[in-house]
């Protein structure tokens, strides 16, 4: 029988030359983002099988092999080291699971997190394929599952305005100040349409009892009323916000009430009560009290609250032996802003922050998991599909059901190890000397056989 080692040490250089095809496909990526080493594996060919003496039992049997195969490659999905950019739309993902994108292919999955911003808005990988995910319902102004897997776009636009519904005082009103003492403080409120207005917070110390004198401050809080629909721009009247008219004079929309010790103990508005009301934040105007239309066809909030109270339940405007001042003050509302800049954090939430302060939540990046990675089928450019052999993708959050998290601002390196790779590289090229030295040999029997004419 003629020799098989022609066939067979081909076979060996056909292996080996694609084993270092593969590492050089591993080396050419050493610096691509997300990728993930192949490692191939070989098999060899079913051999020859020849009858020897002996009995059926006994088994003897001579068997050849006829050489050598690719048996697979598959992807190592090892966790890539985590490079910082500072770009902070860049997003490695530290453990399990797989951005999802969509181009006009249909659905891929990938672990390559370079995102950046298309011409419309839309958050886009470096190859233009759609990041998908949940996005914030106008309605509730939450992020909402419900909506199902879309493409995240940016806001476009200037941020809705948002009319003032609450502020906060934190002030001393002094003790040793004489009788019909003014103190005042001014704030920022915005109305519907986001323009700002100056509120004048104007206090005056009144003491009654006699022998056992009490101490009150009445208030009111005003704005300038030239800038109210209809009065004309030379009118340097005040309005109260509490009571929805003219207030040119001591302030008397309200009282707050101090016991002995300075501690805020009541406040009301209107008329003076039979007995002082429990201290609880106060509701500017009242229900009955309907403010007029801004000069810009704009509103005030009907019932802005005024908290008097900290989080803590304690007062936060004290009546002490110290000069009136106050230390701190806020008010919620704002302008329209543009969009200033974005953040994402771990769990994938999209967060825009605008030029007038507000931050908003706006979508949310999800995540595919998979039964069996290396079932999926590489597309090229990092991108990758479903198969049979890798089940269909489970989408989630990042970090919920085992998927890995988010690191925003960084990017999750290739898991090729050089060393590794270069030792590969001088297995394989004396695997195919000794295969090709094969080849020779065989092919000097063979002389020698022609050779025996002669």
């Amino acid at each position: 029988m003629g020799l098989t080692t022609f066939s067979t040490g081909l076979s060996g250089l056909a292996t080996n030359s694609q084993a270092l095809n593969v590492v050089g496909n591993n080396l050419a990526n050493l610096n691509t983002v997300g990728y993930k080493t192949s490692d191939i594996s070989f098999t060899d060919i079913l051999g020859q099988t020849f009858g020897t003496p002996g009995t059926a039992k006994s088994g003897n049997t001579v068997e050849i092999g006829l050489g050598a195969q690719v048996g697979s490659v598959r992807q190592s999905f090892t966790q890539g080291s985590v490079q910082t950019t500072n770009n902070p739309l860049d997003v490695a993902i530290q453990g399990k699971g797989f951005l999802v994108v969509k181009n006009d292919l249909g659905q891929f999955y990938t672990r390559a997190g370079n995102l950046h911003l298309d011409a419309d808005g839309g958050l886009v990988t470096q190859s233009g394929g759609e990041v998908q995910g949940y996005m914030r319902n106008p309605a509730t102004g939450l992020i909402d599952s419900n909506l199902g897997l879309q493409s995240i776009k940016m806001p476009s636009g200037l941020d809705t305005p948002v009319a003032t519904s609450q502020f906060e005082v934190a002030m001393n009103l002094d003790a040793n100040a004489a009788d019909a003492s003014q103190f005042s403080t001014s704030m920022q409120i915005y109305d519907s349409l986001g323009k700002a207005h100056t509120a004048t917070l104007t206090l005056q110390k009144s003491i009654t009892g006699g022998a056992t004198p009490v101490t009150h401050w009445a208030f009111d809080i005003t704005v300038p009323r030239n800038e109210v629909a209809g009065v004309p721009a030379t009118n340097t009247d005040k309005l109260s916000l509490i009571t929805g008219t003219v207030a040119n004079g001591a302030p008397a929309a309200g009282k707050l009430l101090f016991d002995s010790s300075g501690t805020l103990t009541s406040a009301w508005i209107g008329a003076d009560p039979a007995t002082p009301p429990a201290l609880a934040d106060l509701t500017i105007p009242a229900s009955s009290v309907t403010l007029p239309a801004m000069a810009n066809g704009a509103t005030l909030s009907s019932g802005i609250k005024w908290k008097l109270l900290s989080s803590q339940g304690l007062p936060n405007i004290t009546g002490f032996g110290s000069p009136s001042s106050v230390t701190a003050s806020s008010q919620d509302g704002a302008a329209a802003g543009s969009l200033n800049n974005l953040s994402i954090q771990p769990d994938g939430t999209i967060s825009a922050i605008f030029s007038n302060g507000r931050t908003t939540n706006i979508a949310q990046i999800i995540l595919a998991q998979f039964s069996n990675v290396n079932g999926l089928l590489q597309e090229g450019g990092g991108l990758y599909t479903e198969s049979p052999a890798s089940g269909a993708s489970f989408l989630g959050t990042p970090g919920a059901g085992g998927r890995g998290q988010l690191t925003s601002g960084a990017l999750e390196s290739s898991n090729v190890d050089l060393a590794t790779e270069l030792t590969k590289i001088i297995t394989f090229q004396r695997a195919y000397q000794a295969n090709a030295r094969i080849i020779t040999l065989t092919d000097q029997i063979m002389q020698e056989t022609m050779n025996l004419r002669q």
